[in-house]
């Protein structure tokens, strides 16, 4: 699910049983996170944690970092897990759940490329995809390009994560994406992982929440199984 609007969100906060204050038997967790956050990190934390307790329910709604820290703050939902840094003020808290490393892949069109460590500079000339530049993520790759001292220019923009993948597996060109993104892919070598000398820098994953907010027993759990 993929909205924003604030009657939206308080209607998911008013639909809640009173007993989500009370137990774990049919809680309801309120979560806003970004498309990488939750391939990388929250889908599977969701399954570990629905594993102890099956009658815990979960509200997804799909933001970017701005917007899901925003939904934090106007206390819509019970926490927020993004995938790029920002800088957030008392009573907001984060803590890092999880580091990780984007892969730069390409396609059949690119198979050159395979099998050596290649410098960003030689890497520059290809085409490119990316997300558009408003996106943290493209700005994240920005810097990394500019730090390598290159201007990064892309051929191909796209709107979300997900998207970049099977424009790499039709070959309109190479571009960053997380691991999991691509797992099902490499393996059966629709596309392949592109070794760069420069290593790519690390990247989080990150729970935001509101230490004044009153969290249910529910969504105090799951924030204790992440930690």
């Amino acid at each position: 699910m993929n909205t924003s609007q604030p009657d939206v969100l308080s209607f998911f906060k008013a639909e809640s049983n009173l007993s989500d204050m009370l137990s774990l038997e049919n809680g309801t967790i309120y979560v806003s996170a970004t498309e990488t956050a939750l391939h990388c990190y929250l889908f599977q934390a969701m399954e570990s944690f629905n594993e102890q307790y099956p009658n815990v329910h979960f509200k997804i709604l799909n933001n970017s970092t701005r917007k899901s820290i925003n939904i934090v703050k106007e206390g819509n939902v019970d926490f927020a897990v993004v995938s790029a840094p920002f800088q957030i003020e008392k009573p907001l808290q984060q803590k890092v759940l999880r580091k990780y490393h984007d892969i730069l892949i390409g396609g059949k069109r690119f198979e050159e490329l395979k099998g050596q460590k290649i410098s960003i500079k030689q890497l520059a000339q290809y085409p490119w995809i990316s997300l558009t530049p408003e996106a943290i993520t493209r700005k994240f790759l920005n810097q990394y390009f500019e730090k390598n001292g290159l201007k990064f220019e892309a051929d191909m923009e796209l709107a979300t994560t997900d998207m970049i993948l099977p424009a790499v597996r039709h070959n309109l060109g190479i571009g960053f994406i997380p691991p999991e993104f691509a797992k099902d892919d490499l393996e059966s070598g629709e596309v392949f992982e592109i070794e760069v000398k420069e290593t790519f820098p690390q990247r989080n994953i990150i729970l935001i929440y509101d230490t004044e907010y009153p969290q249910s027993i529910a969504a105090k759990a799951f924030l204790r199984f992440l930690n």
